[in-house]
């Protein structure tokens, strides 16, 4: 197969779409293995029939309304609220707030277009390092990938076959440990860095989940 990965890594140098490159790839590993590529249209239309994947435009349905009806600065009070307290302070409410719009809005990009533009100035206002910013919020953002409503993990159950319920609830234990990790870094670095954190408070708390409470449901 050193053939056709040789003509792979061309196909890629010479910048065709990846879509090209990865299409490429299949029919030369198919052909390889004496696979009627006939077996990877029939696979195709599988795939396009499937009723799952009329949750992909509802995903980007849901990020562009939440995006425009101002779901991002809601949000960003409610987790500031919440956890804006907690060692670390402004970090920990960017890890919650991004890692909870990812999951409903179903793609990174999304959240770091609508919320980084909010949380990476006033992180930086409060003496986080730019770099720590930067990997933060891009950080955060992937993260939600891992709990439901995925739409990654929907579209791995469509195309692996594997249960999508069962990929839902696989992922909330690992999504979990990682963010409690990105946390507790994130509030050694604004202890090294001397940021300051606001006290709970119920009745903001309150008004704050009352505000976002459209955007929770």
């Amino acid at each position: 197969m050193l053939p056709a990965v040789i003509v792979l890594v061309v196909l890629a140098l010479f910048g065709l779409p990846l879509f090209t490159v990865l299409g490429a790839g299949s029919l030369l590993y198919a052909r390889h293995d004496g696979l009627d590529p006939a077996l990877l249209i029939i696979e195709l239309n599988r795939l396009a029939t499937s009723p799952n994947l009329t949750a992909i435009p509802l995903f980007s349905l849901a990020g562009v309304v939440l995006a425009a009806g101002g779901a991002p600065q809601r949000l960003i009070r409610l987790f500031n609220a919440v956890l804006g307290w907690l060692p670390g302070g402004l970090a920990v409410v960017a890890i919650g707030a991004c890692a909870f719009f990812t999951s409903f809005s179903g793609a990174s990009g999304v959240t770091i277009l609508a919320l980084g533009g909010l949380l990476y100035p006033v992180l930086r206002k409060v003496h986080y390092p730019q770099r720590f910013a930067l990997g933060l919020l891009t950080t955060s953002g992937s993260l939600g990938l891992l709990f439901p409503p995925s739409l990654a993990i929907l579209l791995y159950g469509i195309v692996a076959g594997v249960n999508i319920d069962e990929l839902f609830l696989a992922g909330i234990v690992p999504g979990t440990v990682l963010m409690l990790l990105l946390g507790a870094y994130a509030g050694l670095t604004g202890r090294r860095y001397h940021v300051h954190h606001h006290p709970f408070a119920w009745h903001v708390a309150l008004r704050a989940v009352r505000h976002a409470l459209g955007d929770i449901l």
